[in-house]
């Protein structure tokens, strides 16, 4: 429900800051132009003229130059007709430029709003005044002279600025600038708000401020307490920031969250919701994956998907049976393409319809490939991995079929667990599933992860020596050290992942 507020409860601004600065800033660069023009030909605009008949009309120009010299007071370096020409033609292109400076400034905030991937039904675009008008309350509020709005990229390694309000539109020309080294980002990021009071105290580039002013104040742009980005005020003065700066500084944080989730992925392109199936069906694979948590007393159980497409062609999931047993499983379809996301989901469906009742691991990956092979007359290869383990003893055994493998890593080292790969499930009728009984000792990890790691780059030697790092330093989300560690890794196939920790 959009609710609407009466005229009687606006509250009047003033002066549009960013309105006056750019204006200003477009005002100052047109008349240094015309001016170099009146000096190098000798004629001036009569804007008296121009304002009646739209059309531009020359007078010879008078300077201080020419005033000396009377006798030449008139006598223009350029003709008319040629001057009157160059100036048509530099009246087209300024416009040009401050319509393509509007464009630009415009494309900024949609594609700051695209940052927060959020598939929220609504029918208008998140605009760039309205991300801008939500700059200058900030800044009336916290007394600033200056505001940015920074974005991350795909990567998270680069900032780029998305709205600015009392800086140069320029500004939103410039390059990203890395968030490796800049300290002001990285500590909103973890805190949520750094306040500034004064940049040049103790080290000077400590901060690396990404503007030159006194004293700021950085706030981290979060959706689903996942970074997205991060806003500075900026103050020309150093001051003393307080908690009520910092109060409201989080609140103008939260409001852009939720401006920028206003704008579907599909708003941010020419073409009106294309693809919206496929994003549907993305949504419904991100909200029905598990979220890493304590399985059981002493055993922590985390799993990660990264897909170059719209959808993910694998799955992992965990519980635990009626009996205490832990349950674990992670799978992909062996077609990478939106097809294999559904057969995916149809061994998903039949792990969940088989494992109601009592089964061996390797029982029920043969039902999940009778499922597979009863259902479609194609082919619907899928790679499963599937587990039983005691939480008492540390005691499992775990059944595979395909290209998923698995190790168990330890401060001291790793084993492999599953390295010989065989054929996905629906191959044939019978499921040919390798089976293997392992034990768990307090402090090991049992990390399980698809092909895409290799096709990257990541061998089983890379993977279990991070690992191995991460139980040395006690990290008790292995998960999240091996994704850190392989930022870098090109995403050439998907990625699936999943990690069993003993504490």
């Amino acid at each position: 429900m959009t609710k609407t507020i009466p005229n009687y409860l606006r509250i009047h601004h003033g002066t549009d800051r960013q309105e006056t600065t750019d204006s200003a800033q477009s005002q100052n660069l047109i008349a240094s132009f015309w001016n170099t023009y009146s000096e190098a030909t000798g004629w001036r605009i009569d804007s008296r003229a121009s304002r009646k008949n739209h059309v531009l009309e020359l007078l010879p120009a008078v300077t201080s130059g020419t005033l000396q010299d009377h006798s030449d007071e008139f006598a223009p370096v350029m003709g008319r007709i040629a001057a009157t020409r160059l100036a048509t033609a530099a009246s087209k292109l300024t416009e040009q430029v401050l319509r393509t400076r509007e464009c630009l400034r415009q494309r900024e905030a949609e594609l700051a709003s695209s940052a927060a991937m959020i598939g929220v039904e609504h029918d208008g675009k998140v605009s760039a005044d309205q991300i801008e008008q939500t700059l200058v309350d900030a800044l009336d509020a916290c007394k600033c002279d200056a505001a940015a709005l920074y974005m991350l990229d795909e990567d998270t390694r680069y900032l780029k600025a998305r709205s600015v309000v009392g800086l140069p539109m320029e500004r939103l020309e410039n390059p990203p600038r890395e968030l490796r080294g800049s300290r002001g980002d990285l500590e909103a990021m973890v805190q949520d708000v750094v306040t500034i009071d004064n940049m040049a105290a103790d080290s000077v580039d400590t901060w690396n401020s990404p503007e030159p002013f006194a004293a700021g104040i950085c706030v981290a742009i979060k959706v689903d307490d996942i970074p997205i980005g991060t806003l500075w005020l900026f103050r020309e003065t150093t001051t003393e920031f307080g908690s009520t700066e910092s109060a409201i500084a989080r609140l103008v944080a939260t409001n852009l969250s939720l401006l920028l989730r206003q704008a579907t992925q599909a708003e941010i392109f020419d073409n009106p919701r294309p693809h919206q199936a496929i994003q549907e069906i993305a949504q419904w694979q991100y909200e029905s994956l598990p979220v890493g948590s304590a399985l059981a007393e002493g055993w922590r159980v985390d799993g990660m998907i990264e897909s170059s497409e719209s959808w993910a062609t694998g799955w992992h999931h965990w519980d635990v049976l009626p009996d205490g047993t832990l349950m674990l499983a992670i799978a992909e379809a062996t077609d990478q393409t939106a097809t294999g996301a559904m057969h995916a989901a149809v061994a998903r469906a039949a792990l969940a319809a088989h494992s109601g009742y009592r089964h061996t691991p390797a029982q029920l990956i043969q039902r999940v490939s009778d499922t597979l092979w009863q259902t479609n007359t194609g082919e619907q290869l899928v790679s499963l991995t599937y587990a039983h383990l005691d939480p008492e003893t540390g005691d499992g055994i775990v059944a595979s079929a395909g290209s998923i493998s698995a190790l168990i890593s330890s401060r001291y080292g790793y084993r492999p667990l599953i390295s010989s790969l065989s054929a996905p499930l629906n191959t044939s009728m019978d499921s040919n599933a390798v089976n293997h009984e392992f034990h768990m000792l307090q402090g090991e990890t049992l990390l399980a992860y698809s092909k895409g790691f290799a096709a990257a780059g990541a061998d089983q030697m890379t993977l279990g020596g991070h690992i191995r790092s991460a139980m040395q330093l006690g990290d008790s989300s292995p998960l999240a050290m091996l994704r850190r560690q392989l930022i870098d890794l090109p995403l050439t196939e998907e990625r699936g992942a999943l990690t069993l920790l003993r504490t």
